[in-house]
């Protein structure tokens, strides 16, 4: 089974040379983690196989244990590799990649667990090139940076680096702003990659604003409306440096939009605190993409006033219609104290904000054939609100 990205992922991805953290080699083989997004925290050469250590940046942590390496074979046969987990237990199921683009499942029969989960053994084919294996597909900065240049290309957006992650890292907007005239500025706002590992809802976001930003009568209406902002890659240093969950500080950045200790969170405030600060703007809608173990929409009670009102029944009721049996289960939520992207969003702006949730083994067509159904039915339903909604309702919080 072949896990392969959408058409512009594909052609542009780059996996940077890292200095190697880790490696060994016996008569058979070399396993690294010489590149960007790897993770192998010791390996360990055996006469005739590997043994393997995944450890979280720190603990505790939520049990996402991510793993990549490469494999150099220096002689065609099976190769026997133990990965052990020292906080964990296995979650994602093990992919292969010669080109680290085109990915496809291990075979079940290749892949033994024991110990509930917590070692994990593989007996791979091996011929004359190197091969990645990782326990989901690799999106990496790169890959970001040349899918942004495309897609501004193609759609006359425009781009800001609107701060820098803990590293160094530039965090990068993407923008799209309405036709000039308009009494309010209504905002759209879409967030990516605060969990380094969660590629499934990376995969979706990156199809679901290729659908906002396409050539289409719908999107092009939309965008005549709408401020969007999308930034599909808030944790550059986790992505790069292979974490769990964490940014460079070992924050997980979901859970600290309120304390703004994190330069990243930071940044989007700043962005948060432009739109709250200007009389004429309002914010419509936050989606924040991720992954979990099925596709979920976590959302305000239905009984919770939004601004616009009952925009996420409408819009999950239409999306799912057009899904059939495929349907996304939505996941009512408290408003807590709890400081995720969801809570601050709503809870400061009133406004539909969203947790979108692919399942792990989500096949990747569903991915982003649904992801293309939800971005339609987001604009159609956004576009069926009345602009002059917020001046009619309750003001949302104020810091």
């Amino acid at each position: 089974m072949s896990l392969k990205l959408a058409a512009p992922i594909c052609a542009v991805l780059f996996l940077v040379t890292l200095n190697a953290a880790h490696a060994c080699e016996n008569d058979f083989a070399r396993l690294d983690a010489d590149f960007e997004g790897a993770r192998m925290s010791e390996c360990v050469a055996k006469k005739h196989s590997f043994n393997i250590r995944i450890d979280p940046e720190n603990t505790p942590i939520n049990p996402s244990p991510w793993y990549a390496f490469r494999v150099t074979p220096k002689q065609p046969g099976e190769l026997k590799i133990v990965i052990r987990y020292s906080d964990s237990s296995h979650r994602y199921r093990p992919k292969r990649s010669d080109d680290a683009t085109v990915w496809r499942l291990i075979d079940e029969k290749r892949v033994r667990e024991r110990r509930k989960g917590k070692k994990v053994t593989l007996r791979l084919e091996t011929e004359d090139e190197p091969f990645f294996v990782a326990g989901q597909e690799l999106l990496v900065a790169g890959t970001y940076q040349k899918w942004t240049d495309r897609l501004v290309e193609a759609a006359s957006l425009r781009t800001e680096i609107i701060g820098a992650s803990v590293e160094g890292r530039p965090l990068v907007a993407i923008y799209s702003d309405p036709k000039p005239g308009a009494e309010k500025k209504e905002h759209v706002l879409f967030l990516g990659r605060q969990h380094p590992p969660e590629l499934t809802g990376s995969i979706a976001m990156l199809s679901f604003l290729e659908t906002v930003f396409a050539d289409t009568a719908l999107a092009r209406q939309f965008r005549d409306r709408f401020h969007i902002t999308a930034i599909p890659l808030m944790n550059p240093d986790g992505v790069k440096n292979g974490n769990w969950r964490h940014n460079t500080n070992g924050v997980d950045l979901n859970r600290d939009w309120g304390p703004f200790t994190q330069p990243e969170t930071q940044a989007v405030k700043r962005l948060a605190d432009a739109i709250a600060n200007d009389k004429n703007g309002e914010l419509r809608l936050m989606l924040d993409f991720h992954s979990t173990s099925r596709n979920v929409f976590y959302t305000q009670f239905r009984d919770v006033e939004t601004i616009p009102p009952k925009y996420t029944r409408d819009w999950l009721a239409a999306a799912n219609a057009r899904l059939k049996g495929r349907a996304f289960e939505r996941a009512e939520r408290h408003q807590t104290e709890l400081p995720t992207s969801k809570n601050y969003f709503h809870g400061r702006f009133g406004a539909p904000a969203i947790t979108y949730e692919l399942g792990d083994q989500t096949d990747r067509r569903l991915i982003r054939g649904s992801s293309i159904i939800f971005a339609e039915e987001m604009m159609e339903t956004l576009l069926a609100s009345d602009p002059s909604l917020a001046d009619k309702a309750s003001p949302p919080n104020s810091e």
